[in-house]
């Protein structure tokens, strides 16, 4: 029995970590792995946060800020930047986005979608806190 739960737990985990690996064309070998740590580098139109870091670890499906660099939006390193990561039919991923953490230290999420560039770089395009596009490129750091 103790060995039936443990292979079942395992199961749910790999089956879960998955949510962070696709299949694509625009990638070497054909499979694009999420998992990892990323840093922005570029954030229109507010410019912030550049050069902060996020790690997607496996078998989670979120990704959480490791380093924090122009953070006028009172994020705290330990904030799970990327919720909820499920790949999409477009051949990225569909993520809730955290915006900002000043209103109260109530964390507020809207939707957003990675796009695969290479192997190395992701776009997200979703909207910023006042309602407005934004869009972010963020480089695999190795």
């Amino acid at each position: 029995m103790k060995s039936l739960l443990s292979g079942l737990l395992f199961c749910m985990i790999m089956f879960s970590s998955c949510d962070t690996l696709r299949n694509t064309s625009n990638t070497t070998g054909n499979v694009f792995s999420l998992n990892g740590k990323w840093r922005l580098i570029s954030n229109t139109p507010e410019n912030t946060l550049l050069g902060s870091e996020v790690t997607v670890a496996p078998f989670v499906s979120e990704g959480r800020f490791t380093l924090l660099a122009n953070n006028t939006q009172c994020y705290r390193e330990s904030d799970i930047k990327w919720k909820d990561i499920v790949r999409n039919d477009a051949g990225g991923f569909d993520i809730n986005n955290l915006l900002s953490t000043c209103t109260g230290g109530v964390l507020e999420y809207k939707p957003a979608v990675i796009t695969v560039v290479n192997n190395n770089e992701i776009k997200i395009t979703g909207k910023n806190i006042a309602g407005g596009d934004n869009t972010q490129q963020w480089q695999r750091v190795r």
